[in-house]
């Protein structure tokens, strides 16, 4: 394990009880659609009305839904409601991540927690300390702001800076539809092979000679 990340768990050396520390493999973050939750309030990132980012109870809303995708060295994170990326007014302690029309590249970096067994992410502005954070040391009350800050915080209140990144399933366009039931007022069947089968071709007339009758001379 890196130093940087000891020191975010308020260490400087590895542990006695692991003498070469969590060797554990960092992975990036997939491509999908995700809901991101704070480490500390236990509550979801999601973008408001006036397209500041803020903190909510978990919900089934597309507001707190965001598709994450590959861009350059990073990756841009897109709201699924409207569209809209994660980014930034200003690169400056505490300034508020909001939505824009331009995408990001951002730093998502995994960062493993030991005591919970799982994985939380940082997410940076790219070459930079600067990484999201739950305002007030992640306040758990609804609306409370997300912005960008630096520098190093106790390991109680670094809490406050990781997300736990929830994978959504979402249905895929490939996905068959169900099958189509039978068009009652046409008496024709609605898939394609139950119209073909009430369209066949029809079979060739055929032709009846009529008997011509002998003349009579009169």
């Amino acid at each position: 394990m890196s130093v940087s990340i000891f020191r975010a768990f308020g260490q400087t050396t590895p542990s006695t009880s692991s003498p070469r520390g969590d060797t554990r493999k960092r992975m990036p973050i997939h491509r999908g659609t995700y809901s991101f939750i704070n480490r500390q309030s236990g509550t979801t990132m999601e973008m408001a009305s006036d397209h500041t980012i803020v903190g909510m109870p978990p919900k089934d809303l597309d507001t707190q839904k965001w598709e994450v995708h590959p861009l350059g060295a990073g990756h841009s994170i897109r709201n699924l409601k409207n569209g809209k990326y994660l980014s930034v007014k200003s690169i400056a302690k505490e300034a508020l991540v909001v939505a824009s029309d331009f995408p990001v590249a951002w730093h998502v970096k995994e960062v493993h927690v030991p005591e919970e067994n799982t994985a939380f992410y940082e997410i940076r502005w790219p070459g930079t300390e600067f990484l999201f954070e739950l305002a007030d040391f992640g306040s758990s009350t609804p609306k409370t702001k997300i912005h960008i800050s630096e520098g190093q915080l106790p390991a109680d209140q670094q809490r406050c800076r990781y997300w736990k990144a929830n994978r959504i399933r979402q249905n895929s366009f490939y996905q068959p539809s169900p099958p189509t039931t039978q068009n009652q007022g046409t008496g024709m069947g609605s898939s394609f092979f139950g119209f073909a089968d009430k369209w066949k071709p029809l079979a060739p007339e055929k032709k009846v000679q009529i008997a011509q009758q002998p003349r009579t001379s009169k």
